[in-house]
């Protein structure tokens, strides 16, 4: 009976979706800035940086939903978490509300294929975001 239990474990925690989780480190490679973020969605500051290093770990907490966190470093300084979001064939799009459940908080999406990523911030009730993060996230065993 012990042995049927302990099989039973361990396949349970092997197959179940509850439990996987995905591994990332991601460079952050482009910083963009919309200064008329309330009229003008095309009057954009682009800047490249220096490569900035964060982890990121998604965990898939049932078909088609997942929670990511992102993990900054020296390099990136603290990054707001928990993300909320849904994951598909094509990409993971999550979202962090920053102070109310109203706002449009802060939008993290990441192509699977390419291994894009874009991180976008908004300002309360405005359309379009006011600061832009773009890189590269690769899979991590």
């Amino acid at each position: 009976m012990k042995k049927f239990l302990i099989i039973f474990i361990m396949l349970f925690y092997s197959i179940n979706p509850i439990l996987a989780d995905i591994n990332l480190s991601c460079v952050m490679t482009n910083w963009n800035q919309n200064d008329d973020f309330s009229k003008d969605e095309f009057n954009i500051k682009y800047k490249e940086l220096e490569p900035s290093h964060f982890s990121a770990i998604i965990e898939i907490t049932s078909p088609g939903k997942v929670i990511g966190r992102l993990i900054g470093t020296s390099e990136t300084g603290y990054m707001q978490s928990p993300y909320v979001g849904t994951i598909d064939d094509n990409k993971i799009v999550m979202n962090h509300k920053v102070s109310r459940i109203d706002d449009r908080g802060i939008d993290f999406t990441l192509d699977l294929i390419s291994g894009r990523f874009e991180q976008e911030m908004y300002i309360l009730e405005y359309k379009y975001w006011f600061l832009q993060k773009t890189g590269i996230c690769e899979l991590v065993d």
